[in-house]
């Protein structure tokens, strides 16, 4: 390499490397993210989609003819950062296992934006590490985008149709959410009407039972057809009750009744 392109490339590398990261992040940024920038400079450097910006600490990747992903860097390397970014109710225990990527998705034509959540899986790497791989996953051509991305992107391409349709998915779910809760319902009140259907038909064959043999005589010619199950539970007790027993079985002990 003669010295003409060595000093065009080490100016390349210092405006990639400054472009990347702000001034007063670099100074504060914790040594594994400033181990990991000279990749990602490296990576940019013989990037053929993703390019620099908007604006200082970001990347931009077009994923369509209509539509491009930014990748804050700088915000994804805050957020990690101790005391600084976004607070986490357990501590640095929680901020550890958070690996979300400061992205959002662009409409080139209307200019329309949307913030996307991507996190990124596996163990924890410094965060400059991720951008790595979201640089190389965009020059992959973004393949197997996660549901979050295609959800914005659908959002960003418009916005009204968009806003229509998820207001039919969310009446279509609070209906089956009523129909759910209706049939749960009724399976208690089934239940319910069961258990006492079995009640009342034990205290009425109680009742029966104790019954003297006039009384159950009486009861017997007063009592219509039977018109229900219980009804006719009872009237077969009854009629056994009142029939003569079989050879070998005890009066007023019926067999199946």
């Amino acid at each position: 390499m003669n010295e003409f392109s060595y000093n065009n490339l080490k100016d390349e590398w210092k405006r990639i490397d400054r472009a990347l990261i702000p001034h007063d992040l670099l100074v504060s940024m914790p040594q594994p993210e400033c181990k990991g920038l000279t990749l990602l400079t490296d990576v940019m450097i013989n990037a053929t989609v993703c390019k620099l910006g908007p604006c200082i600490g970001q990347i931009t990747a077009p994923y369509s003819d209509d539509i491009e992903i930014v990748l804050d860097v700088a915000g994804t390397i805050e957020r990690r950062m101790p005391g600084r970014g976004r607070s986490f109710p357990n501590g640095d225990e929680q901020r550890m296992r958070d690996r979300h990527l400061e992205t959002w998705v662009r409409n080139s034509k209307t200019g329309v934006t949307a913030n996307v959540c991507i996190t990124a899986k596996g163990i924890f790497v410094p965060a400059i590490d991720d951008c790595v791989a979201f640089v190389l996953w965009a020059e992959a051509g973004f393949p197997y985008p996660p549901y979050t991305l295609d959800d914005k992107i659908l959002y960003v391409r418009d916005p009204e149709f968009y806003e229509r349709n998820q207001a039919i998915q969310r009446e279509e779910h609070e209906r089956k959410e009523r129909i759910k809760n209706l049939r749960r319902e009724l399976r208690l009140e089934e239940s319910l009407v069961r258990s006492k259907a079995m009640s009342d038909l034990h205290l009425e064959r109680q009742r029966i039972f104790n019954l003297g043999w006039r009384e159950l005589i009486a009861e017997h010619e007063s009592t219509g057809p039977p018109a229900d199950a219980i009804s006719f539970s009872l009237y077969h007790l009854r009629t056994c009750l009142l029939s003569l027993p079989a050879p070998g079985h005890t009066i007023g002990l019926p067999e199946n009744a």
